[in-house]
């Protein structure tokens, strides 16, 4: 890409140049990235002077897909602007969606409770505190008809934020809502996250199945919607990255993990007499916007590159969108404070830019009273805001990939993706995903991450504003959202609506026909669409998975 006379003289030129700034006094700080990749003082043409622009770079639309997945990107249209939102009841979470859909929201997503996340309903003992606390409870199928209630579901996408234990059963009652409510399920446009990794490292699970189940259970869904065309315009399955990397995991171990992950489930779909490009163009991705600027948006440019050599060289996919890279991005909660609130909108809006920089195909912005309760009115209409006025003011949206070309982003890029592929190498050893959970490696890599960050904060080698600089004094916060204190007494009352209506019979005949399915370990799905047309609960499914596979104490690691 470059002459190779012109780079030996920029070389030259530049060690005449380090001489003379060799008694310039820098900074007390160590110079690398969050990732902790050295950084130098100043970036040329001979750092990447082995680049070939149409191999490493190219064009948008086209491979290596460095700059983009589509040929006009946010030209032709901009990403998807949504807000997980969730809490109380899924009527006061309709509420929130209406607004959010009147102030420009493109796109809903349904942050569930804890219950719901672990497949216990509401009448259980153990989990009456949780109900609605922190996200919303999807329970049952009524849960579905309450959430969606004059919503326009037929034309705008749906993210249902729950995990592989308990997506076949959630997602189902809202493919029969829909049905019920004369929608084509073929046309059905949304997001299952469905990701194991989330439901084992991102959180800690409760009397959950084995890592080898979820995986099955996770690929059922992939199966049963996509190349068995039931809901085809359905993404199954969302690697969710940027739950793991909250625990404090680094930019090169988050790409590690979600790719390893999709590696696992795109075998087990393989190993079903799939085809790669039966479903994989399906496959989503959400990834975090963290703190350090640049190396957020090389990820973003070396994960399109590393998915589409996967795609090419270990695949052989055929079909030019099997190599396009889907991500959704969320700016990074765990930057968030407690101290001095606002300063979180400057980190959310930073983070906001880097996607867009980065080329997401869909965003969702932290609220800034997010380190201290659920997202509040007044925040999470702030937070849409953000997403608007980056599209709408900035101009950067003018043309694609404004950063190509800079030495360092490229330089940058090519690191990423050479410490990824090696990463990947490195959890393969251990026996890749599954492996990795049961020998509890996994589990050892993120505790040792997150001390590590959690050290260098404690002894200001990370610097946080309002935490160890510039700290205040400060009066406690009187603006606390505080979810519905009689969401449990609501969502008890009904699941026993709908038992008194439903045949419980015929549920029950139901039930052990999934039992049946389980044991054989066939494709739960038709079964779970039968036993939640009926009216089962989501605890009921759930606890057929116990019964036959029993639970999972994941190995934490000390």
């Amino acid at each position: 890409m470059f002459d190779p006379e012109a780079i030996e003289e920029i070389e030259e030129r530049n060690k005449e140049w380090k001489k003379q700034v060799e008694g310039y006094k820098e900074r007390d700080v160590e110079f690398v990235t969050d990732s902790g990749i050295p950084v130098k003082r100043l970036y040329t043409p001979a750092d990447i002077k082995n680049h070939d622009y149409l191999r490493d770079v190219g064009f948008p639309g086209q491979p290596p897909y460095a700059r983009g997945i589509y040929y006009n990107m946010y030209r032709g249209r901009l990403w998807t602007m949504r807000l997980f939102s969730g809490y109380g009841t899924p009527e006061e979470t309709n509420e929130r969606w209406k607004l959010l859909l009147n102030e420009g929201e493109t796109g809903f997503s349904a942050a569930v409770d804890g219950l719901t996340f672990n497949g216990v309903d509401p009448d259980d003992p153990r989990g009456i505190a949780e109900v609605g606390t922190s996200g919303v409870p999807l329970y049952c199928i009524d849960s579905m008809f309450a959430l969606t209630e004059g919503l326009p579901i037929d034309r705008i996408s749906v993210a249902l934020v729950v995990e592989p234990f308990t997506s076949a059963p959630v997602c189902a009652m809202y493919f029969n809502m829909a049905e019920a409510r004369g929608l084509d399920m073929k046309k059905l446009m949304g997001t299952c996250q469905n990701d194991i990794l989330t439901m084992t490292l991102g959180f800690v699970p409760y009397e959950n199945v084995a890592p080898h189940h979820l995986v099955r259970l996770a690929c059922d869904l992939i199966e049963w919607t996509v190349p068995q065309f039931n809901v085809p315009k359905w993404h199954p399955i969302n690697f969710t990255t940027y739950n793991y990397r909250e625990g404090g995991i680094d930019a090169i171990q988050e790409l590690g993990f979600g790719f390893a992950n999709a590696i696992a489930h795109i075998d087990d779909v393989l190993g079903r007499g799939w085809k790669i490009d039966d479903f994989v163009g399906r496959l989503a991705f959400h990834l975090s916007a963290h703190k350090d600027f640049f190396e957020e948006i090389a990820k973003y440019r070396a994960a399109r590159r590393i998915w589409y050599k996967l795609m090419r060289d270990k695949y052989e996919a055929k079909d030019p969108n099997s190599y396009q890279f889907r991500f959704h991005i969320q700016t990074a909660g765990s930057s968030l404070t407690a101290q001095q609130p606002t300063v979180n909108i400057v980190r959310t809006s930073i983070q906001a830019l880097e996607a867009v920089l980065g080329g997401c195909q869909s965003m969702h912005t932290n609220s800034y009273d997010e380190a201290i309760c659920l997202p509040s009115k007044e925040a999470v209409l702030l937070a849409l805001r953000t997403q608007q006025v980056v599209a709408e003011e900035t101009r950067v949206t003018n043309t694609i990939d404004p950063l190509a070309g800079s030495y360092y982003v490229e330089w940058l890029t090519d690191e990423i993706e050479e410490r990824v592929w090696k990463y990947l190498d490195k959890i393969e050893a251990h026996g890749g995903i599954v492996g990795g959970l049961e020998s509890g490696w996994l589990f050892s890599e993120m505790r040792d991450a997150f001390h590590k960050r959690q050290s260098n904060i404690e002894g200001g080698k990370e610097k946080v504003i309002g935490v160890n600089i510039y700290r205040m004094e400060e009066e406690p916060s009187s603006k606390v959202f505080r979810t519905n204190p009689r969401a449990a007494e609501i969502e008890i009352e009904r699941i026993r609506k709908l038992k008194t209506r439903r045949d419980n019979k015929k549920v029950e005949e139901i039930l052990d026909q999934l039992r049946k399915v389980c044991e054989k370990e066939q494709n739960v799905m038709p079964t779970i669409m039968k036993a939640t047309r009926e009216g089962a609960t989501l605890g009921e499914i759930c606890n057929i998975y116990r019964e036959i596979w029993g639970t999972w104490d994941a190995p934490m690691l000390t």
